[in-house]
């Protein structure tokens, strides 16, 4: 049964037509600046209804068209009125202050960031931690117990981010001291952006505001100023406002900085990238209430780029069938083997690029573990890296370490300690600690393991268990170093880290699966693959997590050729090689590291595409075993990003495959982009 429902974008069931007033030089609704000039009055049909299934509605189809024909009027002369709302208030922002060009933030490795809020401003924070996670401390103006505590607080912070939004200086003098005092003084000593959420003549009665290194006045403080006003601090978008009124005596009428936007991910509407949100909100909560009706998994996270700019931007479900925890947006879940591409692979691009490694040597040029010596031989000493990392060196799938650490389903009692002590430090579970010689043992049984046939596309984790320490060999530093260092701290991807129980509590973390075999108990926090286990969880095969959002910074970097946030982290050229295919000749459609479409995916039919039909040739991403999956194409400037606990409560439930779910969903976004191109040729005809 389809149920009809009315779009969630319409205000109401009875209005079809609506005018919206905006102020093409700033931004002024009618209601607040009736007398604002150079308004652009735009009128338009609301849309249709539409029907939508239901999770307990979805059939055996990932998803159908409404019943109802989607009228489009295809000539369109002017943008939707939420797109021109949007870029109203975009354009309004004014930057008064840009000492040293603060804003965009960059180096966010460096310093200490926190955010100061005086008054409301829930929006602004909730943008400000997409872009990195900062603590935030709020400041009561009519409290001077709360003031002091504030200024106390911000001492131990060097870069700081503050937000003033509707409220006025309290009437009392001494509050009023207190805050036109300090705050100033606070500010002028460390790096600081201030964001004024406010008319002109409000901000002038904030006396040494101006001190801040940046100042931007937004007119307003409704939920989108906010959220526009954050991503310009991040470089997301450009300053371009300029004042419709003077702001004291430093800022006169007609003042305003610019600067450059897309150095980070925007987040916007589909309208934007020039997709209707109506049909990509309609064929992806289908396809997702499919899955979560089937249980093919408890809850997911999807995030969707195009052309630089988030569209689609959600969580479903919860982190178990019990209900008890939604899902959020900053949960952060195990990405399995999209580690592989997120951990050890910009890593050795970057090596690469500087010239440290050469793909066409042996790995045991960087490894001497698989030299052949005298009482130890090796069988993989002339294996090339390029054909180890594009999976065609021969070597076996995978070995199981771990169970030879059991006898008869029960622990060995020289491999396993409940408590860590000396020479049992190898955490791979709440109390379940095993010996620091399992490494030794890892490497051993990996290089006296016997090869396949070489030169022929088999899908192994073994080298990128072993990637970490041929990384390290060559680098000089601890491998979760050189990528703390080099990628995840200078992009601001906090959560993008190996064991997350040691950095954020619990309830963020996704489950995966109820361990019968070698846990015995459900792994929460800690890695599901068992070979990245059985090495403290750090391992260049599994062992990521991350949330959405922060995993989006690193593959955008990618599809950028290298560089995110107005930095240059691995050249085009390295890039560019990494993605393409490596050897196609054996009909092996590997990069390196990087999976690709098959390569007749062209040709193929629907069914039997690879990921799917609409990936192009030059498209590439990963799978991951515990319900993960991300792609990116240059072609389509898409970055596409799915995350799931599929293996919750048991690996065996493989339904997000039988169903297709993850691309399905991706090629949603295939056939999106190709109807807005349709459309867009056929009003360019009339």
């Amino acid at each position: 049964m389809i149920r009809y429902v009315f779009p969630p974008f319409l205000l109401t069931a009875c209005v079809l037509v609506f005018t919206c007033i905006i102020d093409i030089h700033g931004y002024a609704l009618s209601n607040n600046y009736p007398d604002a000039p150079g308004k652009l009055i735009i009128t338009g049909n609301s849309g249709p209804f539409y029907p939508v299934r239901t999770a307990g509605e979805a059939g055996n189809k990932a998803y159908r068209e409404p019943d109802i024909k989607h009228k489009t009027r295809e000539k369109v002369t002017i943008p939707s009125p939420e797109v021109a709302e949007r870029k109203a208030v975009e354009n309004s922002l004014t930057l008064l202050v840009n000492r040293d060009e603060v804003i965009p933030l960059t180096n966010l490795e460096n310093g200490r960031f926190a955010i100061l809020i005086i008054g409301e401003a829930e929006t602004f924070t909730s943008r400000l931690n997409d872009y990195l996670e900062m603590p935030v401390i709020k400041m009561d103006m009519h409290s001077d117990q709360s003031i002091e505590i504030a200024l106390q607080e911000l001492a131990q912070y060097n870069r700081i981010i503050t937000g003033i939004a509707g409220v006025e200086l309290p009437e009392d003098d001494s509050n009023k001291n207190s805050i036109l005092d300090g705050l100033p003084g606070l500010l002028h000593e460390r790096e600081s952006v201030t964001v004024f959420f406010g008319s002109p003549s409000a901000l002038s009665q904030w006396r040494g505001i101006e001190t801040s290194d940046g100042l931007l006045m937004t007119y307003h403080d409704s939920p989108l100023a906010q959220d526009l006003a954050a991503q310009l601090i991040f470089g997301a978008i450009g300053a371009s406002g300029t004042l419709s009124e003077s702001a004291g005596k430093y800022f006169h009428q007609g003042w305003g900085l610019t600067t450059t936007g897309g150095l980070r991910l925007k987040y916007t509407i589909p309208e934007e990238a020039g997709l209707d949100s109506r049909l990509m909100h309609h064929r992806v909560d289908s396809i997702v209430g499919e899955g979560l009706d089937r249980q093919a998994f408890p809850g997911c996270r999807v995030l969707v780029a195009r052309e630089g700019k988030v569209i689609l931007n959600k969580a479903w479900g919860h982190h178990t069938y019990s209900g008890r925890i939604t899902v959020k947006k900053d949960d952060l879940y195990d990405l399995a083997s999209v580690t592989k591409i997120s951990g050890p692979l910009p890593l050795y691009m970057n090596l690469v690029d500087m010239g440290a490694l050469d793909l066409d040597r042996p790995m045991s040029y960087y490894w001497d573990d698989w030299e052949s010596r005298l009482f130890r031989r090796s069988n993989k000493e002339d294996l090339i890296l390029r054909d180890i990392l594009a999976h065609q060196a021969g070597i076996k799938p995978g070995l199981n370490f771990w169970g030879q650490t059991l006898r008869r389903g029960h622990y060995k009692r020289r491999w396993y300690r409940h408590e860590p002590m000396n020479g049992y430090s190898v955490e791979i579970g709440s109390h379940l600690y095993l010996t620091d010689n399992i490494r030794k043992r890892v490497y051993r049984d990996i290089r006296r393991s016997d090869l396949l046939s070489h030169g022929e596309y088999r899908y192994s984790c073994i080298p990128f268990i072993v990637s970490p320490v041929v990384i390290a060999s060559v680098d000089g530093r601890p491998y979760t170093d050189a990528l703390y260092e080099d990628f995840f701290r200078p992009l601001g991807a906090s959560t993008l880290r190996y064991n997350p129980l040691h950095h954020f509590p619990a309830n963020r973390i996704v489950p995966t699966e109820v361990d019968n075999k070698f846990r015995r108990k459900l792994v929460h926090g800690y890695v599901h693959d068992e070979s990245s286990a059985v090495l403290g969880g750090i391992s260049g095969n599994a062992g990521l997590f991350s949330s959405a959002g922060d995993l989006a910074k690193l593959l955008q970097m990618y599809l950028n050729g290298g560089v995110y946030g107005g930095k240059r982290y691995l050249s085009q050229d390295v890039v560019t090689e990494f993605t393409s295919v490596q050897f196609p000749e054996n009909e092996n459609r590997r990069g390196v590291g990087f999976d690709k479409p098959v390569l007749d995916n062209a040709e193929r039919s629907p069914e039997r595409a690879y990921p799917c039909p609409g990936a192009s040739p030059a498209s590439f991403g990963h799978f991951g075993f515990t319900g993960t999956f991300v792609w990116m194409d240059p072609e389509h400037d898409l970055l596409y990003i799915f995350l799931s606990n599929r293996v919750y409560p048991t690996r065996d439930n493989n339904l997000i495959s039988t169903l297709n779910i993850r691309t399905e969903i991706l090629q949603v976004f295939y056939d999106l982009i190709e109807e807005a191109g349709s459309r867009q040729v056929r009003a360019e005809a009339e």
